[in-house]
């Protein structure tokens, strides 16, 4: 289990609230899916907890040796796929090239080996990301709308990449706004509206029995 926490988290844009935490503590035991309406500050968090956004107020810890991040666009350089990994080694020197092959085999990367990166398609591009992310050697993956997009058989696989990877120790921060997604792969729920953390617990009892007003419109609402 990865520990997060988080205090004095105040952030505005264009004088609206768009996250508001003062304390709260995030376990993260497989797989913790953090829903809410459109624009409630789903990927605000996300981004706060991996530190790409900062101000000199926030507290922000995870008990993760490596946290790593995969936007919803991920840009990638004009070069191959196996150049774009082995791209990593100017942060992490001991990456081998049987490393970058292994992970090219989990994410079925390897037949595109020698493709230019930039022409992949939608759900390539998105297990490259993810394969980046895992190179680095996080055990935090945090992934905001990993499968927005995507057709049902790119969805499908990186699901099962991300139960995988579960399964092996790694643990994940998910944004999604798909219903069914959530209660197939998460084990945990975050969620937030109007840039507050309203409720959490695990998935089942989330989505059986909230506890709170605003989860229980919100779920009637997409049911």
């Amino acid at each position: 289990m990865v520990n997060i926490s988080l205090s004095n988290i105040s952030i505005r844009k264009q004088d609206r609230l768009v996250l508001d935490i003062s304390h709260i503590e995030l376990p993260c035991h497989r797989i913790t899916a953090i829903i809410g309406p459109n624009g409630s500050g789903k990927s605000m968090l996300l981004k706060t907890i991996a530190g790409l956004i900062k101000q000199p107020e926030f507290q922000i810890s995870h008990s993760a040796k490596q946290l790593g991040i995969v936007l919803s666009q991920t840009p990638f350089i004009k070069m191959s796929v196996m150049d774009n990994l082995l791209f990593l080694r100017d942060a992490c020197p001991s990456l081998s090239v049987t490393q970058v092959h292994h992970a090219m085999k989990i994410f079925l990367l390897d037949h595109l080996s020698d493709q230019p990166a930039t022409k992949l398609s939608t759900g390539e591009k998105q297990r490259l990301a993810i394969a980046r992310a895992y190179l680095m050697g996080s055990d935090l993956l945090i992934l905001d709308e990993p499968t927005a997009s995507l057709d049902p058989q790119s969805t499908a696989l990186i699901e099962s990449k991300v139960n995988e990877l579960a399964q092996s120790g790694i643990r994940f921060l998910i944004a999604s706004h798909d219903f069914a997604q959530v209660k197939r792969i998460s084990d945990h729920i975050v969620f937030v509206k109007d840039g507050k953390i309203v409720e959490t617990g695990p998935t089942e009892l989330f989505f059986s029995a909230p506890t709170t007003q605003a989860a229980k419109e919100f779920i009637s609402t997409h049911l």
